[in-house]
């Protein structure tokens, strides 16, 4: 009876950790920077009644209030890398994304891959996936005084391609310049 037991309670750990999500997974670990935010707090961001003279704010404003969410996830541990590699695998087979663009060159990679939104240059899911090579130029490619290795952005909602490299550019991450052609590659 202890054996089946035993056979029970692995099989569902095995089954919790493989439904975790890689930024559950590694979200209390000192191998990785994670940046998270709520869709409560765009909900908020949203409803913020704030009289802008900029419009460019005010553009900004309606951009962030349209992700319903936003996850980075930041290692410079070559296991944690793998693991977040494997995870965009099988994001991108079980959720059939489509790959929108990659750049490989000497310094890394960068993937895009993106699910159909409302229209021709809107998507409802946008994941990116920059890894860096050691023999690139990127090797002291530090985010906070932490090296890096790979970066993962999750973006969820009513994403306009258009405007969403304003905001990674706004972030300083990686991949905000391949980001910008390949919302124009999308629009093309």
């Amino acid at each position: 009876m202890k054996k089946v037991n035993l056979v029970l309670f692995a099989l569902l750990f095995s089954f919790l950790v493989n439904g975790q999500s890689i930024f559950e997974r590694y979200a209390n670990s000192d191998d990785v920077s994670l940046v998270s935010i709520s869709p409560k707090m765009f909900k908020m961001l949203g409803q913020m009644s704030i009289n802008f003279d900029d419009p460019e704010a005010q553009e900004y404003l309606d951009m962030v209030s349209s992700i319903n969410n936003f996850k980075v996830l930041i290692s410079g541990n070559n296991e944690v890398s793998d693991e977040m590699l494997k995870w965009v695998k099988k994001e991108v087979s079980s959720k059939d994304l489509e790959e929108l663009m990659t750049v490989k060159d000497i310094e890394g990679d960068v993937s895009f891959y993106v699910k159909d939104g409302s229209s021709e240059d809107h998507v409802e899911k946008l994941l990116m996936f920059v890894t860096q090579h050691s023999e690139g130029s990127m090797n002291n490619l530090e985010i906070n005084g932490r090296d890096i290795e790979s970066v993962l952005l999750l973006l969820e909602g009513d994403i306009d391609l258009n405007k969403i490299s304003k905001l990674t550019d706004q972030m300083d991450l990686p991949g905000g310049k391949q980001l910008k052609k390949a919302q124009q590659k999308k629009s093309l």
